[in-house]
This record gives structure tokens, sequence and C-alpha cells, in this order.
């Protein structure tokens, strides 16, 4: 995205054009660990060696406890 918006004005100009439900579409969001299990489980599949996450929004506390008891143990059991 950042070639084809290469400054701040641009992304503020597409705004009117992105929703949350396009969003969720593209990216998983919310708390529903096997959403997030299936996510990376996929990218996993394809080959990718390494996978970021990251939390956007206020609760950071709460994103990195919620992969580390509930996203990642489940992870860990299917040997990923």
């Amino acid at each position: 995205m950042g070639q084809i918006l290469p400054s701040p004005k641009h992304f503020e100009q597409l705004e009117p054009l992105i929703s949350e439900e396009t969003v969720r579409e593209q990216s998983v969001c919310g708390d529903d660990v096997d959403e997030h299990v299936a996510a990376l489980t996929a990218f996993d599949e394809a080959g990718f060696d390494r996978i970021y996450v990251n939390q956007i929004g206020p609760d950071q506390r709460g994103f990195f406890d919620f992969y580390r008891t509930k996203v990642l143990p489940q992870l860990q059991q299917a040997g990923r």
C-alpha cells in the first residue's frame, strides 16, 4: 500500500471509500480465537516463515494477553 499511497494525504482521500466491513473482509478482527488460528495457519501452510500481527486500537495489553493465553497455545498444540 505504501508504494501506491505514498503520503498520508493519499490515505485520507481514500477514507470515504473504506468501511469497517471492507476491513473485516480483508483481515481478522475481533476476539474469535478460531479465526486468528485459521488465518495464521493459512500463512504457515503457504510457506511463510515470519508472520507479524498487530493491534490497532487502545488495548495493547489485552491484545497481547489474548494472543499469549488463547491463540499461541492453540498454534503450539497444532505444532505450528
